[in-house]
């Protein structure tokens, strides 16, 4: 994946970023392009067809691409499989953000193992999409190529949101472990929890 234009701990600044957009739609095409000049992203490439979008992967080095699901010609996901495994090597691990106006959990999944690092649900909201460009410009998953997958390892450690960003579920666990409010459990203690016991009725 290209380095991107900005560290963690800095203020983003995606001014220097070259970012693909893709939406067949011209009024979502739009909405994107207004949306990431609000980011410093003033000139990114767009594309209307996946096929457009695969030929402009192959032209330069990208440094996120975003996607709509519904493009015409080949849906977004198979973009994406594409891209991981046939696509130009400058671009095979870039980061890509997939739109869908659908993100049920069949859908979440099917862009999870298509090799996509995020699905984001239309209409896009700008502070969840720049949450999100933010998140996949610091992750440090690794990309995994095997023979049924091809993308960012799709195992993600359940540690809550990014830093500085308030979790939407009241289940999100915190970075911040803190200090032990309990005493450690001894040998026997532990060798009982796994000792067979008999039911009773």
């Amino acid at each position: 994946m290209a380095t991107p234009p900005f560290k963690a701990g800095e203020r983003t600044n995606l001014a220097q970023a070259d970012v693909l957009l893709a939406d067949s739609s011209p009024e979502g095409l739009e909405v994107l392009i207004q949306m990431f000049a609000g980011f410093g992203v003033h000139m990114p490439h767009c594309a209307v067809t996946a096929e457009e979008a695969m030929t402009k992967m192959g032209e330069r080095e990208l440094h996120l691409i975003v996607a709509d699901v519904s493009l015409p010609d080949q849906d977004g996901y198979d973009l994406v499989r594409w891209l991981r495994r046939s696509g130009p090597a400058i671009n095979r691990t870039t980061a890509v953000i997939l739109l869908s106006g659908h993100t049920r959990s069949s859908d979440v999944a099917k862009a999870r193992d298509c090799g996509a690092n995020f699905v984001i649900r239309k209409p896009v909201v700008p502070l969840v999409m720049l949450q999100r460009v933010v998140w996949v410009s610091r992750e440090s998953r690794d990309f995994i190529e095997a023979a049924g997958y091809c993308g960012p390892d799709r195992r993600v450690r359940a540690l809550g949101p990014p830093m500085g960003t308030k979790g939407r579920r009241k289940d999100d666990l915190s970075l911040d472990v803190g200090a032990a409010t309990t005493p450690n459990l001894d040998q026997d203690d532990i060798d009982a929890m796994f000792q067979p016991k008999r039911a009773t009725q």
